[in-house]
């Protein structure tokens, strides 16, 4: 521990590299991000191609079960639907039997 440190890490100020308190030199800085974002970009150019040429491949498969999962997710849904209106039916039932039952 340094004797002028005033740093939460106990650091010299000035030589601090864990957390972010010291002089930063804007262009490591800068290249530390350049570097970061031309892996980014490049990563991103890799995920475009193959996009293309996945779609190329099996487009026509991949649009025949992006359907099938449509239709049977709407199958779903509106299953979910009228349980969803026959739960609420049996709930207004419910309050309507006892309402009816605390007013005796």
């Amino acid at each position: 521990m340094e004797e002028n440190a005033t740093c939460s890490c106990n650091c010299s100020e000035m030589e601090c590299n864990d957390c972010g308190c010291g002089t930063a030199d804007p262009i490591k800085m800068s290249m530390e991000m350049l570097h970061k974002a031309f892996h980014d970009a490049m990563y991103q150019v890799h995920v475009e191609r193959l996009k293309k040429r996945i779609d190329t491949s099996f487009g026509p498969s991949l649009d025949k079960s992006a359907d099938a999962m449509i239709e049977t997710a709407g199958k779903v849904w509106q299953s979910m639907l009228m349980q969803s209106e026959g739960k609420k039916e049996l709930e207004s039932k419910l309050q309507k039997i006892f309402s009816e039952t605390s007013r005796r």
